[in-house]
C-alpha cells in the first residue's frame, strides 16, 4: 500500500473544498442599507470573504446559513434572517479554545461570534471600499429613489470582486459606485436648487382682521319667559 505524501493530502482537500465552492455558485448580494438585518448580512458576506482564506471549510457551512439569511430577508422575516446572519458569523470564527474543566473563565465570553481577522491590508482596504459604496446608495440621487440600474449593477460586481479576492478590481467598482452616486446626488441638489421657492414676504398686518369672541353669558332667547 502506497502511502499519500502529507502535502498531496492537503492539497487533495483543498482542492475538494475549491470544487465544491464553486459548484455551491457565488454568494449572493446583500440586500442595501435599510436597517439591522440588512447590516448584519453584509458583515457575514465580509466574514465568510475572510474565513474563505484562513479556514475554507468554516467558510462553505457559513454560506448556507447565508443563504437562508438571504431568503428570510427577501421574505420580510427580518429577525430570522439577522439570527442566521449571526449563525454564519459564528460557523466563520475560529474554534475556542478549551475550557477548563474545573475552574471557570475569568475572562467573559462576548455575546456575539467575532468576526475572522482580515488576511492582509489589501483586503480590508477592499472591504472599506465596498462598505462605503454600499453606504452610498443611501443618499444616490433624489430621496427614496431607487439608484440608477448602472450603478446597481457595478456595486454587485464590486462585492462579487472582493468575494473573489480581486482586491484592486473590487476597489475600483467601489470608488466608481462613490463618484456616480456623488454626481447624481449633486444634480438633484441643483435642480431643486433652480425651483421657485415659495415666497418669504411676510403678511401685512393691515389685512388682519380679528375675529369677535363669543362671550359666555346667557343667551336671552334662552331665558324661561323669552320661549314661544
Amino acid at each position: 500500500m502506497k502511502l499519500i505524501p502529507m502535502s498531496a493530502a492537503l492539497l487533495a482537500a483543498a482542492l475538494a473544498l475549491v470544487n465544491a465552492a464553486s459548484a455551491a455558485g457565488p454568494l449572493p448580494t446583500p440586500p442595501p442599507v435599510g436597517g439591522t438585518a440588512s447590516s448584519t448580512i453584509f458583515d457575514a458576506m465580509l466574514a465568510i470573504a475572510r474565513a474563505a482564506t484562513t479556514n475554507p471549510a468554516a467558510a462553505q457551512n457559513a454560506t448556507f446559513s447565508y443563504d437562508a439569511a438571504i431568503q428570510q430577508f427577501n421574505a420580510k422575516d427580518y429577525d430570522r434572517a439577522r439570527l442566521s446572519a449571526l449563525q454564519a458569523i459564528g460557523q466563520t470564527a475560529a474554534a475556542p479554545l478549551p475550557a477548563p474543566s474545573i475552574v471557570a473563565p475569568a475572562i467573559p465570553q462576548p455575546k456575539y461570534y467575532a468576526m475572522p481577522l482580515a488576511f492582509s491590508a489589501d483586503e480590508s482596504d477592499a472591504e472599506s471600499y465596498v462598505a462605503l459604496a454600499r453606504r452610498s446608495l443611501m443618499t444616490c440621487g433624489a430621496p427614496n429613489a431607487a439608484p440608477p440600474a448602472a450603478v446597481t449593477q457595478r456595486y454587485d460586481a464590486a462585492v462579487n470582486q472582493l468575494l473573489a479576492k480581486n482586491y484592486g478590481a473590487a476597489r475600483a467598482g467601489s470608488q466608481y459606485v462613490i463618484d456616480q452616486c456623488a454626481t447624481v446626488t449633486e444634480a438633484y441638489m441643483t435642480q431643486q436648487a433652480a425651483l421657485p421657492q415659495p415666497s418669504a414676504t411676510p403678511i401685512p398686518m393691515a389685512s388682519y382682521v380679528p375675529v369677535p369672541i363669543a362671550t359666555l353669558g346667557p343667551d336671552p332667547a334662552l331665558q324661561p319667559g323669552n320661549q314661544n
